[in-house]
């Protein structure tokens, strides 16, 4: 083999894996499918969008009613937070009902 084919080969074999290695990253992590493990790992300042969120989704208030951005954060982080400790593995949909009937005690 020529340095010229080798070379190619090479730069032909260096695109290939940095494509597969850029799809492995590309994992959609979102909010509607993130685990309680993704949601404790979170960057702190990054909790409260998510929880906001995952409270509000799906939901049509009537009246204007609204939930204030600053109540989740001081509430519904710290309760989701304990929830998603005791149930890692939970998907943060799935302990939804359990954080809103918390927060109406």
């Amino acid at each position: 083999m020529n340095k010229f084919t080798l070379s190619t080969v090479g730069i032909f074999a260096s695109a290939l894996l940095a494509t597969a290695g850029v799809s492995a990253v590309a994992k959609e992590v979102t909010p509607r499918n993130m685990s309680c493990q993704e949601f404790i790992d979170l960057n702190p300042q990054t909790m409260a969008p998510v929880a906001f969120w995952m409270l509000n989704k799906d939901v049509d208030f009537k009246g204007g009613d609204f939930v204030d951005f600053n109540e989740t954060e001081t509430t519904a982080v710290p309760l989701t937070l304990e929830i998603c400790k005791k149930h890692p593995q939970s998907t943060l949909q799935e302990i939804k009902g359990a954080v809103k009937s918390e927060l109406k005690k």
